[in-house]
């Protein structure tokens, strides 16, 4: 089903056992994929396609510890219609290789254009999810002529701060039953993330590199959007919440978004939570694709 680039990083134990982890994750990829890697500014980005290679470009932009292969409950939907690119974020606990750090809201989105470049596209249907929807903002500000539509899931931030409770939970990760405590915190009892899913999170947490960790930039991430900022978006704009979101409030960040953004379509989704693409996948593949068919 794939065809892995050889590029063999220099990998600590734990890394090494990190990225075996996201291999068993890719077992659960539903449909044939290409993993290689294109070269930008900032390093080695890894990526996986699916999907017909002449279909129209669709780009995915992962949460954070994540990696791209959460994208394993949607990717058979999308890839119906689309050629996706599931991009690891330079920079995460992923498989990309960072050489320079892109730390600044700016740089990431050179190092997004880099990406674009390296595959050919010249404009693209952008998902991401979290850190990934926070991303897909910041490209959309910064390079809108490179953006045919974006779905943004559950954006960490980008509409309102972080409630404190997700400072205490992501600070104690490392810690004995910290991973569990942290799950159960964002999914409750709603958690579906498949066993070997969940062991390469685990695996992601426990790997410490400091080149795949970047320390916070007053330029960077995360970050809230100013009001000029959300109103001078030009690209049309799905947004996701979950009814059980726990980084902050869903009804102010779905007020704040829908009194800013021009033109923007954001709903709340019943039933689901921060991972809302894979508490509920089938509602959001479908929904997904209805706002990119427009």
């Amino acid at each position: 089903m794939s065809n892995h680039s050889p590029i063999t990083p220099d990998l600590s134990d734990s890394g090494i056992r990190y990225f075996q982890a996201y291999d068993e994750s890719l077992g659960l990829w539903p449909v044939h994929y290409k993993a290689f890697y294109v070269s930008t500014r900032f390093g080695q980005t890894h990526i996986i396609a699916s999907g017909p290679e002449d279909a129209p470009p669709l780009v995915l932009l992962h949460g954070a510890l994540f990696s791209s292969t959460m994208w394993y409950p949607n990717i058979e939907d999308w890839s119906n219609k689309y050629r996706t690119y599931a991009i690891d974020i330079i920079g995460d606990k992923n498989k990309s290789i960072p050489a320079d750090l892109c730390g600044t809201r700016a740089g990431y989105a050179d190092w997004l254009l880099d990406v674009f470049d390296a595959l050919g596209i010249e404009k693209s249907h952008i998902v991401g999810l979290s850190l990934g929807g926070l991303h897909t903002m910041n490209f959309v500000l910064r390079a809108p002529e490179k953006v045919e539509n974006a779905a943004i899931l559950s954006p960490a931030e980008t509409f309102l701060p972080f409630h404190h409770d997700f400072y205490q939970y992501a600070l104690s990760l490392t810690e004995p039953d910290g991973v569990e405590n942290f799950l159960t915190w964002m999914m409750t009892d709603r958690n579906v993330l498949h066993p070997v899913f969940a062991e390469q999170f685990h695996a992601g947490v426990m790997w410490q590199d400091g080149l795949r960790q970047p320390k916070p930039n007053a330029d960077g991430f995360p970050y809230v959007f100013t009001d000029d900022e959300l109103k001078s978006v030009k690209v049309p704009i799905l947004l996701l919440l979950g009814e059980h979101e726990v980084i902050y409030d869903p009804q102010s960040a779905l007020h704040r978004a829908s009194t800013f953004v021009p033109g923007i379509e954001a709903e709340i989704i019943k039933q689901a939570g921060h991972v809302l693409s894979m508490e509920q996948p089938q509602y959001v593949n479908e929904r997904v694709l209805r706002f990119f068919s427009k």
